[in-house]
């Protein structure tokens, strides 16, 4: 849990032990912590405390930002083809008698993608 909370910026191993004992133990905690909350911990002052509030906000809103992007690629790939650009189409692989798998498989080149 420590490691999760070095990720904001402005926060090292020590301040983010101090965090944890104070029961703070994600940096969505963090980010909607309000700077008095933060300022009496022991290492922490007031300037100090709305500097990380804001790095954990920016923190959020940047890993929000990666995974809107990662799922437009993961929904670009169902829908077309990685290796031709053709159509995608949905399709039940059998695998044995009571093993089946759910993948794409492109019209054009017959490519399958695993789901």
């Amino acid at each position: 849990m420590i490691e999760e909370l070095v990720r904001v910026r402005g926060i090292g191993p020590t301040a983010a032990e101090r965090l944890m004992n104070a029961g703070i133990k994600s940096i969505d905690e963090i980010a909607n912590s309000k700077p008095k909350e933060l300022a009496w911990i022991k290492g922490i002052g007031m300037v100090s405390a709305e500097k990380i509030i804001e790095n954990a906000v920016e923190l959020i809103k940047l890993e929000k930002g990666i995974q809107n992007v990662l799922n437009s690629i993961k929904d670009n790939f169902a829908k077309s083809c990685p290796k031709c650009g053709g159509d995608m189409t949905e399709r039940l692989i059998i695998l044995g008698p009571e093993r089946r798998l759910r993948a794409n498989q492109c019209n054009l080149c017959k490519f399958y993608m695993p789901k």
